[in-house]
């Protein structure tokens, strides 16, 4: 199975996040999955093909050509592109590395993130609600992390504003070995 992973970038989360990051790779791997993602070597981008690599599983970076990165990132002399990946696939934006990566995968896994996070999961929700696909997206709510982001998609089912019938394309789990029981 292809498995599209939404995660963050940062390189100031704390380390739990980045250990997250490393387990959900390295099981999804053993398991024989393949792992679509943002092709980055940052953040927990960075840990995810970490973890994957190290248990010998196939990754597929998607990029932006051209993207340097944040400020953040260049005043600490990173470079944001993996360069050891299986396979690494260019595209002209953050539009269409959406949309690839929507493609590409049987399904998303959504770990702890930032804006671009919640950008690539509710784009994917949006897609689903309007037929372009029926892929579950599978949110690890690690810590409670996404807590209100739960609470919204709730507020927005229980107030009628979303098809009752989407609710179940959201499958919240709240740690690693519950995601992984999906799988």
């Amino acid at each position: 199975m292809n498995i599209s992973v939404y995660l963050g970038s940062s390189i100031h989360c704390d380390d739990k996040f980045n250990k997250l990051a490393y387990e959900v790779g390295e099981r999804f791997a053993r398991q024989g999955h393949t792992i679509v993602y943002g092709g980055a070597n940052v953040g927990t981008m960075k840990y995810l093909a970490d973890g994957a690599m190290s248990a010998g599983g196939r990754i597929i970076g998607i990029f932006p050509k051209d993207f340097k990165g944040t400020r953040d990132i260049w005043h600490a002399g990173i470079e944001v592109q993996r360069k050891d990946l299986q396979e690494m696939i260019e595209v002209a934006d953050f539009a269409e590395r959406k949309k690839l990566m929507e493609e590409m995968g049987d399904c998303c896994v959504v770990l702890p993130g930032s804006f671009g996070t919640l950008d690539e999961m509710f784009t994917y929700a949006c897609d689903r609600s309007i037929d372009k696909h029926e892929k579950n997206i599978y949110l690890l709510n690690y810590e409670g992390y996404y807590d209100p982001v739960i609470q919204l998609v709730e507020n927005m089912n229980s107030t009628g504003f979303m098809k009752p019938h989407l609710k179940g394309m959201f499958v919240y789990c709240s740690t690693l070995d519950e995601l992984m029981q999906n799988f």
